[in-house]
């Protein structure tokens, strides 16, 4: 099965959705569904890792297992609910459900392509699953935090290496379910790697939003407002501005309010009372012995010497 046979093969209408069987939704509903023999997975050969398409046409009613099962989003979407939550997976988001967690799909259109790795929690036993976030989110989940995970990954080498691993189990012969199992430590990589990369990218967004939301607000603006504003505590806020901006979130506000003090002062004629109460300061004292601080002469002063300086030029 090439690439273009998988896309094929994942995008047709099976006859199970062509029939929707409602006593398999009734027989499902609130049991316990035990690892291979309900999911009827013959023809794999890999006891860990089994593969199987996510139905469509209809809810996946509340269920849950005592496996890890991961949806992976080939195309569209689909909204994943559990106790306590839910959340919409696009193409290339991986989600991982712990054990034992109740959880429940949406009815997914034609176009809603998902596919589910089962994976036997046995699979922890192996030397080199016994490290990395994926063991330690289940060694999480076995301690009493249990949570679904969500890595997204979009059109990374994620994509491939699951789309390998789907090709052999999808049309398997007597090494797909080693093949299968050799490529899970790689696809675990790519999906740490993409998803890391990701972050990164939101994290720097994150980051942008916050400079702006105080450049918009800052006469007024507290580190409390902002930190409630993007959910963080106030601690984390500034902490978070000292890592990666060199300032915290009060020298960040005063270096800003500073320079839309020197701003006016040079293109206006405004008393300096009016300037610093512009710029967001309410105590004069405390507005002259900053400006002091940063330019090293008084606003007065300041106005004088620029505007010397631009009747030379």
């Amino acid at each position: 099965m090439d690439k273009d046979g998988l896309d094929r093969f994942l995008r047709q209408i099976r006859l199970e959705e062509r029939a929707i069987n409602p006593e398999i939704q009734n027989r499902m509903s609130g049991a316990m569904i035990h690892f291979a023999a309900d999911l009827r997975l013959r023809g794999q050969t890999s006891r860990l890792i089994r593969l199987s398409t996510h139905g469509r046409f209809q809810p996946t009613p509340p269920h849950n297992h005592d496996y890890i099962e991961v949806m992976y989003l080939y195309d569209g979407s689909v909204t994943h609910h559990w106790d306590g939550g839910q959340v919409t997976l696009t193409r290339g988001d991986f989600f991982f459900i712990p054990p034992g967690m109740l959880h429940w799909t949406d009815t997914c259109g034609a176009e809603d392509i998902a596919v589910n790795l089962i994976l036997s929690t046995d699979l922890f036993e192996r030397e080199q699953m016994c490290s990395g976030w994926l063991s330690d989110w289940f060694t999480d989940c076995e301690t009493g935090n249990v949570q679904p995970l969500l890595r997204h990954t979009g059109m990374s080498a994620a994509r491939d290496t699951v789309c390998r691993m789907m090709q052999e189990a999808f049309e398997p012969d007597m090494y797909s379910g080693e093949v299968v199992e050799q490529l899970f430590p790689v696809l675990l990589l790519d999906i740490r790697r993409a998803s890391d990369g990701a972050r990164e990218m939101r994290e720097q967004n994150v980051l942008y939003s916050i400079v702006r939301y105080i450049e918009s607000r800052y006469r007024t603006v507290t580190l409390a407002e902002a930190a409630a504003h993007f959910g963080y505590t106030p601690g984390y806020l500034s902490a978070r501005m000292k890592r990666e901006l060199g300032q915290s979130f009060s020298e960040f506000r005063q270096s800003f309010c500073m320079a839309q003090a020197a701003l006016l002062l040079r293109e206006s004629d405004l008393p300096v009372t009016e300037v610093a109460s512009q710029s967001g300061f309410t105590n004069m004292t405390h507005f002259y012995r900053l400006f002091d601080r940063a330019f090293h002469q008084t606003p007065a002063a300041y106005r004088e010497a620029e505007r010397r300086g631009l009747d030379k030029m």
